[in-house]
């Protein structure tokens, strides 16, 4: 039951995306004209990898890959 991750939006902070573990910012940016499909997004921080969808500029948590 852990490995699987409810979906949710992600929240934004100063242009760059929030990991939903640490709560820091990631360095990758949100932009209103963003999509994208299975995007690995990455923490730097906590080393976490989620797989996302982004269509324009709202991105949402498929699942958590590590």
């Amino acid at each position: 039951m852990q490995g699987e991750m409810n979906r949710g939006k992600l929240f934004v902070k100063d242009g760059l995306y929030v990991c939903p573990n640490c709560r820091q910012k990631t360095s990758q940016a949100a932009r209103v004209d963003t999509e994208a499909r299975n995007l690995p997004l990455w923490c730097r921080k906590c080393k976490a990898i989620y797989l996302v969808n982004i269509e324009h500029g709202q991105c949402v948590v498929i699942r958590r890959c590590r």
